[in-house]
């Protein structure tokens, strides 16, 4: 019997958070059944809670797991630090494995393999670029070359990698436009797949459904929830019948005080509903028509498909690969003044409604499980045939 190919698939905490989480466990579950897959994390991954979180169906009696305790240090802070044992492993291990999957973002294996880019939290200028708020201490310290520079290097040494090792790797960006601009950053070698995005219930019939709009996802700084309260507040001099729900959870309480605050100032329409998930969160995305977005230069947007699944119009702004999920220049906009138009046109004009709900009802197949599935299966086929034909072994990769 033929030995499988062995697999690493490397994340560094799964947790039911996000989206990046999803795509290390439905990886997991593309590939298990032809390859030898082991799951490298941090923490105490529970597969029964993550699997119902996800979708997924996995099994320790499939897969392997290899688990890190988190240092106390780093639990909310120093994502660079958190998972240098993680690193340090990978490395030391790789002659392992006949291939090592990072799904979060770049990883330096000592040899060749593949990374998911999820955002561009591993780079201070596309990160920079990536953020709409300039107030916050954050910000300060990730400008601050003095002390970014020598923290960054002392990640690297406990980690034992070097500063561009990950630019051998073959690289996965989750949007056409993340593509573009890590190639134009870094003119390295890059593919596409879209993320997989959960199996969204239709919601309700759409003349049932509230005139609302829902926001879903992180409330922080860099998704500019004060933009869509401002925005949804001139739609309603017009159209008074509108609301607003914000729908998350938040690691930064001087942002959701302030989110919080504002809701108060519009309570009569504008909810801070907190973190929803699962069946509750489908369910309750599913009863409104209309969903919105604030945050630019959105590697992808989760958030977004998901609600265009649940068959939500969706409206973002011009930037970033959410523009790719909704496809149609009626639900992009440029500033304030164009959503505010834009929306307004919409709602006044029922058969435009529903010319957009046909068309995201097809636009939205292309972040179904299945595809992520079989472009994954492709991928690491390709990648382990082109290396066996070229005679590589895993050292000279």
């Amino acid at each position: 019997m033929t030995e499988k190919p062995r697999i690493a698939i490397i994340h560094p905490h799964l947790i039911e958070a996000g989206g990046s989480e999803a795509r290390a466990l439905h990886a997991a579950e593309a590939l298990e059944g032809d390859y030898d897959v082991t799951l490298i994390t941090m923490g105490h991954p529970d597969l029964g809670r993550l699997n119902r979180y996800y979708g997924t169906h996995l099994s320790a009696d499939r897969i392997r797991i290899v688990s890190f305790p988190i240092p106390v240090f780093a639990r909310n802070h120093f994502d660079a630090l958190r998972s240098y044992r993680v690193s340090r492993y990978c490395r030391t291990n790789a002659s392992r494995f006949d291939l090592m999957i990072s799904t979060y973002n770049i990883m330096d294996f000592g040899v060749k393999g593949i990374q998911f880019i999820a955002d561009f939290s591993f780079d201070d200028v596309l990160r920079e670029r990536d953020r709409n708020d300039p107030r916050t201490l954050v910000r300060a310290f990730y400008r601050s070359r003095i002390i970014r520079g020598p923290y960054l290097s002392l990640a690297r040494a406990l980690s034992r990698t070097s500063k561009d090792g990950w630019k051998r790797n073959l690289t996965i960006a989750n949007s056409d436009w993340t593509a573009w601009t890590l190639r134009e950053a870094f003119g390295i070698e890059i593919c596409r797949i879209y993320p997989p995005v959960v199996n969204v219930p239709p919601g309700v019939p759409w003349d049932e459904r509230e005139p609302g709009f829902v926001y879903l996802g992180r409330i922080s700084p860099e998704k500019d929830i004060e933009s869509i309260i401002g925005i949804l507040k001139a739609v309603r001099e017009c159209r008074s019948d509108i609301h607003l729900h914000i729908v998350g959870d938040s690691n930064d309480p001087g942002y959701m005080n302030r989110i919080r605050a504002l809701c108060q100032q519009n309570a009569a329409w504008a909810f801070l509903e907190g973190q929803m998930a699962g069946e509750e969160k489908a369910a309750f995305v599913g009863r409104h028509r209309f969903g919105i977005s604030a945050c630019w230069n959105e590697a992808f947007g989760i958030a977004v498909a998901e609600m265009v699944k649940a068959g939500c119009l969706v409206w973002v702004p011009a930037s970033g690969g959410q523009t790719e999920i909704v496809g149609r220049p009626e639900l992009i906009y440029s500033a304030r003044e164009d959503a505010v138009g834009k929306i307004g046109r919409v709602l006044r004009d029922g058969n435009l409604q529903a010319a957009l709900r046909e068309h995201l009802g097809d636009r939205k197949k292309m972040f179904s499980l299945d595809r992520f599935a079989r472009e994954v299966r492709a991928v690491v086929s390709d990648f382990l045939k082109d290396r066996h034909y070229r005679g590589d072994g895993l050292e000279g990769i």
